[in-house]
C-alpha cells in the first residue's frame, strides 16, 4: 500500500456500498472473566471505529490513494480491486490497534492472531473462505503504510465524535456522558529509543561491524574487491573493544588513561580502513550489480547502507577523539548517540533513576477524561518546556475549533510571563504552576480559584503518561527510522484513546426502551 501524507477527507463517503463479508461466530467461553472483559472491550472498540466514522475515513483515504495510482497509469479501479483495498485498509487499522493493545512485538502478535478466534474476528480474518493471518513483515508494512499526519487526524476525528451530542443531549457514540474537552493537562516526557548506552568508542565498533557485515553480504553474491577477510577485521575491532573496556576509567593503575588513548588510536586506524573498503564496495556494487544475482532494490539497499554508515563515521571518530584523547567535552547538539538512529537526542531530566535519557522529546496533552488530545514529538531536538506551551494550545485550537480547551494546567517548567500573556490573548485560562513561591502559595490558598484542585489533578497526568508509555508506546520505541517512529507514536495515541473510550460507561438500551438512562460498564 502506497504511503502518502494527503489528509483524510473531512466527510468521507465510501466510493461504493461496502458489504461486509460473512464472519464466523465467536466460540462461547464460560467461566473466564478476563476473556469476557477482553471480548467486551474489543466489541466496544469495533462499535466505536464504525460509529465514529474513523474506519470509513481510513478506508476512503486508502481507496483515494489507489485511485490516484491507477489513474496515473491510465487505468480504471475495478470493483474487485476496490473491495480488496477496502478490506486491507480495515485489517490494517484493526491490526495496528489490536497489536498495541496486546503490547507485544509483531512476531508475537502474528502468532497470537493465527491462534485466537477473538483477534481474527476483530481484525476481519475469520472469513468463511479461510484464514491467512499477516506475517510480522506484513504487520510492519501496515504500520508504515499511513503517514503520521493521517493517523493523528483520525485520532482527532475520534475525539471529536466522542464529545458530540444529539438534540436530546445524548452522546452520539452511546457514551453515558459526552467527553469534556474544556481543560487540558500538558507535560513532556522522553520517548526512549532502542539504542545501547552511547559510549564513544562503541560507536566505532558498531560502524566497523555494520560495514563488514554489509560487505560480506555483497561478497556472498559474487562481487569481490581486493581486501582482507571481513571476519578478520571484525575480530580485530572486537579485540580492541575488549582492550578498551579493560582500560576503563574505573579500573586501577596509573597507565589506564594512556592505554585508553593508545587503544582508541588503533581503533581509529581500523575504522578508517573500513571506511575505505566501504567506499570502494559501494561504488562497485552500484556499477557492477548486473554481474550478480542482486535485484535493483537489493543493490540500492546495500549501497545505501554503506553510504549511511560512511557518512556518520568521521563524526563518530572525531567525537571519540575529542572526548578520550583530547579530553574535551562535545556539545549535546552535535553529539552522535547512534549510527542507526542519528536523530536521537540527550534528554536531561534530572529525576531519580532517570537523570539522563536518550530518545525523543514527547509532549502529551490530556483531557479530564484521560484522552490524549495531542501527542507530538518535538521537531528540533530537545526544547525548553516554555517554548512548547503556546504552540500546543494554538495547535489544539486549530484542530478542535470551537471545542478546543479553554484552560490549561502544567507544572512550573512551562511557566513564564510571556506564556501567561500569550494565553490571555488566546482566551485561555492560565493554570500553569508559577515559578515564584509567593505567587504559587497565594493561588493555592485562594478558595475562589480552581487552581489548587486542577494542580492536584495533575498527578493523574503523570500516571497517564506512565500507562501510555508502558502499555502502548513501549519502554523503547521498537522501530528505527524517524518516520516509522512518528507513525508508531500516532498509532499508539489512537489505540490508547479508543481503549479509554471503550472502558467508559455507556447507555444500555433496555428491551422495552422504558429506561434509556440505565448504565452498564463497557469493559
Amino acid at each position: 500500500m502506497t504511503k502518502d501524507t494527503s489528509p483524510v477527507p473531512a466527510h468521507p463517503t465510501p466510493p461504493i456500498a461496502y458489504q461486509e463479508a460473512v464472519r464466523l461466530p465467536l466460540p462461547l467461553v464460560e467461566g473466564h472473566k478476563e476473556y469476557r472483559e477482553r471480548e467486551a472491550t474489543l466489541r466496544r472498540i469495533d462499535e466505536l471505529l464504525v460509529d465514529s466514522g474513523v474506519e470509513s475515513s481510513f478506508v476512503s483515504h486508502h481507496v483515494a490513494l489507489e485511485k490516484m495510482k491507477v489513474n496515473s497509469c491510465g487505468g480504471v479501479l475495478s470493483d474487485r480491486r476496490l473491495e480488496t483495498v477496502s478490506l486491507h485498509a480495515r485489517r490494517t487499522l484493526r491490526c495496528m490497534i489490536a497489536s498495541l493493545l496486546s503490547n507485544s512485538s509483531y512476531r508475537d502478535f502474528s502468532n497470537h492472531l493465527a491462534e485466537s478466534s477473538l483477534l481474527q474476528w476483530f481484525c476481519h480474518y475469520n472469513m468463511l473462505a479461510g484464514i491467512r493471518p499477516p506475517s510480522k513483515s506484513t504487520l510492519q508494512r501496515m504500520s508504515e503504510s499511513t503517514s503520521s499526519e493521517v493517523i493523528n487526524q483520525l485520532m482527532r476525528q475520534l475525539v471529536g465524535a466522542a464529545q458530540e451530542t444529539d438534540e436530546d443531549g445524548r452522546s452520539t457514540l452511546g457514551l453515558a456522558q459526552a467527553i469534556d474537552l474544556s481543560c487540558v493537562w500538558i507535560d513532556t516526557t522522553c520517548a526512549a529509543l532502542n539504542i545501547h548506552f552511547p559510549t564513544d568508542w562503541v560507536l566505532l565498533r558498531d560502524g566497523v561491524r555494520s560495514i563488514m557485515r554489509t560487505i560480506a553480504t555483497i561478497r556472498s553474491h559474487g562481487l569481490f574487491h581486493r581486501m582482507p577477510d571481513p571476519a578478520s577485521i571484525v575480530r580485530s575491532i572486537n579485540g580492541l573493544a575488549m582492550a578498551m573496556s579493560s582500560a576503563s576509567r574505573r579500573g586501577r593503575g596509573c597507565n589506564k588513561k594512556r592505554q585508553r588513548k593508545q587503544t582508541l588510536r588503533a581503533m581509529k586506524k581500523v575504522a578508517n580502513k573500513a571506511i575505505q573498503h566501504a567506499e570502494r564496495y559501494s561504488a562497485k556494487v552500484r556499477s557492477q550489480w548486473q554481474e550478480t544475482d542482486l535485484t535493483d532494490a537489493q543493490k540500492e539497499r546495500l549501497a545505501n547502507r554503506l553510504d549511511e554508515i560512511v557518512a556518520l563515521m568521521p563524526q563518530a571518530i572525531h567525537q571519540a577523539h575529542e572526548r578520550i584523547i583530547g579530553e574535551r567535552p562535545v556539545p549535546n547538539a552535535v553529539k552522535i548517540l547512534s549510527l542507526y538512529q542519528p536523530h536521537a537526542k540527550v534528554y536531561v531530566r534530572g529525576k531519580s533513576g532517570a537523570d539522563t535519557e536518550f530518545g525523543l522529546q514527547l509532549l502529551v496533552a490530556e483531557s479530564v477524561d484521560g484522552l490524549i488530545l495531542d501527542c507530538t514529538v518535538t521537531a528540533d531536538g530537545v526544547a525548553n518546556d516554555t517554548k512548547l506551551l503556546v504552540p500546543t494550545m494554538k495547535r489544539l485550537q486549530e484542530n478542535f475549533g470551537s471545542c478546543a480547551p479553554t484552560a490549561c494546567v502544567t507544572d512550573r517548567g512551562f511557566s513564564s510571563a510571556s506564556n501567561s500573556q500569550a494565553l490571555d490573548e488566546l482566551g485561555i485560562e492560565d493554570h500553569t504552576f508559577p515559578r515564584s513561591m509567593t505567587q504559587s502559595n497565594a493561588r493555592l490558598a485562594d478558595d475562589s480559584d480552581d487552581f489548587a484542585q486542577l494542580q492536584r489533578r495533575r498527578a493523574q497526568t503523570e500516571a497517564r503518561i506512565g500507562v501510555f508509555k508502558a502499555n502502548f508506546l513501549g519502554s523503547r520505541i521498537p522501530v528505527k527510522s524517524l518516520k516509522a517512529q512518528l507513525c508508531h507514536v500516532a498509532w499508539s495515541t489512537l489505540a490508547h484513546n479508543v481503549w479509554v473510550l471503550a472502558r467508559r460507561d455507556v447507555v444500555e438500551e433496555s428491551e422495552d426502551q422504558d429506561d434509556p438512562g440505565e448504565l452498564r460498564q463497557a469493559g
